[in-house]
């Protein structure tokens, strides 16, 4: 008997993935309120080939209802302790103008960003490998 053909599962937009290993995580259960909605913000931005990335300012915030800017870089530190994110290009302000963090999802392999300046290489793997126990 032939295999049925699984239809690709599509959605308006795109959406974020978010695999049910890392959900079940001690790391992804006990976030913050805080780092979790800064998780969101990053993750509706990634479209399957642009993870590195991904940013997450205080003005992209006042978007989603406003974060004060400690709770923002407490939210992001967070977030790399249980490494959920990894940063890949630092901000910095000068003469030049100024341009700001970027993050990858960990869970996700860092794809190449042409044009951004990243401070990490694509990968072929994720940094964090999902795993039960």
């Amino acid at each position: 008997m032939a295999k049925k053909k699984r239809e690709r599962v599509t959605t308006r937009g795109g959406f974020l993935a978010l695999p049910k290993l890392l959900m079940e995580s001690r790391d992804f259960r006990e976030l913050s309120p805080s780092a979790l909605k800064v998780l969101l913000v990053l993750g509706s931005q990634y479209r399957g080939w642009n993870n590195g990335d991904l940013a997450a300012t205080h003005s992209m915030m006042k978007d989603w209802g406003g974060m004060a800017e400690g709770t923002l870089s407490k939210a992001l530190k967070e977030l790399q302790e249980r490494n959920l994110i990894t940063k890949t290009r630092d901000n910095r302000r000068g003469r030049e103008g100024a341009r700001c963090a970027l993050y990858a999802l960990t869970w996700e392999r860092i794809d190449d960003c042409p044009g951004k300046d990243l401070d990490v290489p694509p990968s072929i793997v994720p940094k964090r490998k999902l795993s039960q126990g």
